[in-house]
């Protein structure tokens, strides 16, 4: 249930495009750039709540995530000038950062060596798909219905309740379980086999990071511009939000399948798989004309997107083990959320210039294939 308000955060604001444009007289570039400060507060927020998570019970941190995020949401539907979309959508990434981070740590904690770990971190993430399907068409019908500024207020009662609800059944990481069953709990003044410092240094570590980062570029950029682009070649508003929101409902059969896949190859391999599935996908877009050729495109990305997310996580545990996992996983996020804040204000610099999405689209088909190659190349550290 919190990984479905990602699904609220992620798959929302490209819907809110159109109307800002339209009331405002904005350009898509000055309106892609309250994302991006929204970006940094998810990396802000993703490396504080990974520390907090490996140390300390969830709940409260959820509970504080509910409160900045939803208030922050709400009053977006006050704003007048740019400066304040910007600054709320800074303060909604605070807030959201450990709506990933939590939901993941306790799921790869809590299965932690037992059968089918990794079909219940792909359930987990799951969660994530069937927001952007609820999501998606329910923003877009707030936005035509009652206006823009009223699907704001909407979605931030939404993202409060859910969070705060969820946050009141999860429990601590079951150290007291692990050590019954027999588990490498790391024992009170022991070290862990891996330390934070030490994973940092490892060329895998590195590596891994940079390819995330790369997928996350892509995604942000698509996020923000597939439905802008749908309608710019001639479908309607409602049918490019349908679609944008099928790639979440895509991606849930995907989630599902990785972790049952990962059960028997390794969070590794899916993930390489992921990665030229992604950019197959993406190079379907480059021709982009009709409405079926959209859907196409939004099942085989659906699909591929829904292998990547859980085995960004899985392969981190899988490389490194759980001891430090949420740190890291803060680490990889926070360094991706980064590296993809300005690619959807560039991505529409790129269309405010050259009134075409195709550099923008070959330029992700690059990234997909660099990080596929690079996944095939290196190994799970010694």
């Amino acid at each position: 249930m919190v990984m479905l308000t990602m699904g609220e955060a992620f798959w929302s604001f490209g819907i809110f495009v159109k109307p800002l444009e339209n009331e405002f007289g904005w350009s898509r570039s000055v309106i892609s750039s309250a994302y991006t400060v929204f970006l940094f507060g998810f990396a802000i927020s993703s490396l504080v709540s990974g520390r907090l998570t490996d140390r300390y019970n969830p709940r409260p941190i959820l509970l504080i995530s509910a409160v900045i995020a939803s208030t922050a949401i709400g009053m977006a539907s006050l704003v007048q000038e740019i400066n304040q979309l910007r600054f709320f959508y800074f303060m909604s990434g605070l807030g959201a950062g450990a709506g990933w981070l939590v939901p993941a740590s306790a799921t790869v904690h809590w299965f932690y060596g037992r059968p089918k770990a990794g079909a219940a971190l792909g359930i987990t993430v799951a969660g994530a798909g069937f927001g952007a399907v609820i999501f998606a068409p329910l923003i877009n019908y707030l936005v035509l219905s009652f206006g823009w500024r009223t699907a704001f207020v909407t979605i931030g009662v939404i993202f409060f309740v859910v969070t705060a609800l969820s946050a009141l059944v999860i429990r601590p990481k079951p150290a007291a379980v692990e050590v019954a069953r027999g588990k490498d709990t790391v024992a009170p003044g022991v070290k862990p086999r891996w330390t934070t410092l030490r994973v940092l240094t490892t060329p895998s570590f590195i590596a891994v990071t940079l390819v995330i980062a790369s997928a996350v570029t892509a995604f942000q950029t698509l996020s923000v511009h597939l439905v802008p682009h749908s309608i710019d070649t001639g479908m309607s508003p409602t049918a490019s939000a349908v679609a944008y929101g099928l790639i979440g409902g895509f991606s849930v059969p995907g989630r599902l399948a990785s972790g049952f896949l990962a059960d028997r190859i390794g969070w590794h391999k899916v993930l390489t798989i992921a990665f030229f599935g992604m950019a197959l996908s993406v190079l379907w877009i480059v021709f982009l004309g009709e409405m079926w050729m959209l859907y196409a495109f939004v099942f085989f990305y659906g699909t591929f997107h829904g292998f990547r997310l859980p085995s960004q996580v899985g392969i981190l545990e899988q490389f490194y083990g759980k001891d430090t996992l949420g740190e890291l996983l803060g680490i990889t996020t926070a360094v991706a959320q980064i590296a993809s804040a300005f690619a959807p204000y560039v991505a529409a610099v790129i269309f405010d210039r050259t009134g075409s999405y195709t550099p923008v689209f070959i330029i992700m088909l690059l990234l997909f294939l660099g990080g596929g190659i690079t996944l095939t190349i290196i190994k799970k550290p010694s």
